[in-house]
């Protein structure tokens, strides 16, 4: 064999056996792309969001650059996405509360339907009705027969009108009891008043710092919001197996993109994401954070998007929480 055609067949083997990110990138991701966390770094949301872009951009070959903008509850963030260029390539890695904040804030800076494009869910996780693990209530029916006494039942938020307060205010109202609401700056410090065991009774909690909590034995778990028992506290009950399906709400996570991106171009990033997730790394970080993988179109995240900015709008205006 001749020495030029040794060196052809060399790297003939070589580019066979590229990794996939040796590739070029696909025509929607020939620039960097942008995933805009609304929140600070940190947060449940950014441990998800990072594996996330780290799997993408070994996928497209390109790289993904993660850009943390808390503020406004996630509102700023999803904004900077909402009026940006369809041509950015930003994605806003979105999430439950953005569903929550149109029926609550004034002068809202943006509509979701028409400026945001629904590309992907891609986690959900249960919440965690919680007490102290000291509280004399071991369940629901025991929390909800000490508020129709009148044992003046109190109850601890993560800020007014957060999807943790209004969880809470509907269970108040589903059960015809009179609660009173404590809010606080954040679930965090909500969570240590309820540890401390003289402030609140009792409160919703994502499952990750619920679970933590709990192990470490400084909470105790009366239900889960999920619609099936959650496989991290499989003795726990669901709320819709205690009669309470509409109080059902999970914290979920999902990607969207400017709302004038070509819907061909949203289906090709949904793809790739879906690639990207399936991966057992991906599966083992969500595990790890109580969380469940969960997939879909962007046409039935649309359907979805939809359903949840009707449900929790619904749910503001029953509470008679006005827009502040």
């Amino acid at each position: 064999m001749k020495p030029w055609s040794r060196v052809v067949l060399a790297l003939s083997f070589i580019f066979a056996a590229a990794p996939q990110s040796w590739a070029a990138p696909p025509a929607w991701a020939e620039r960097p792309v942008r995933l805009i966390v609304p929140s600070a770094a940190g947060g449940s949301g950014d441990t998800l969001a990072r594996p996330l872009a780290e799997a993408l951009g070994s996928e497209i070959g390109q790289t993904v650059v993660v850009e943390n903008k808390g503020g406004v509850g996630g509102v700023l963030g999803a904004s900077m996405v909402a009026n940006s260029s369809p041509n950015d390539n930003q994605l806003l890695f979105g999430a439950v509360h953005h569903m929550i904040a149109p029926a609550v804030l004034k002068n809202f800076p943006y509509d979701t339907r028409k400026d945001l494009k629904a590309v992907t869910l891609i986690a959900a996780m249960p919440n965690v009705l919680v007490v102290n693990a000291n509280s004399p209530y071991h369940s629901v029916d025991d929390l909800l027969a000490a508020a129709k006494k009148g044992a003046g039942v109190n109850y601890g938020t993560s800020g007014v009108a957060t999807m943790l307060h209004l969880m809470a205010g509907k269970l108040e109202k589903k059960s015809g009891t009179a609660m009173t609401a404590v809010h606080y700056k954040g679930s965090g410090p909500a969570v240590m008043a309820l540890i401390s065991g003289d402030q609140v009774d009792f409160m919703f909690e994502t499952m990750p710092s619920a679970v933590a909590q709990i192990r470490n034995g400084r909470l105790r778990a009366l239900a889960v919001s999920s619609p099936e028992r959650a496989a991290a506290l499989p003795d726990v009950p669901t709320l819709k197996e205690l009669g309470m399906d509409e109080i059902s709400a999970q914290t979920w996570y999902g990607i969207f993109m400017q709302g004038d991106v070509p819907d061909a171009t949203v289906q090709a990033v949904a793809d790739s994401i879906h690639r990207a997730l399936n991966t057992e790394k991906i599966k083992e970080i969500w595990d790890g954070n109580g969380a469940t993988l969960v997939t879909n179109s962007p046409a039935e995240f649309t359907v979805y998007v939809d359903q949840d900015l009707n449900y929790w709008a619904d749910s503001v205006r029953d509470l008679g929480l006005s827009n502040f």
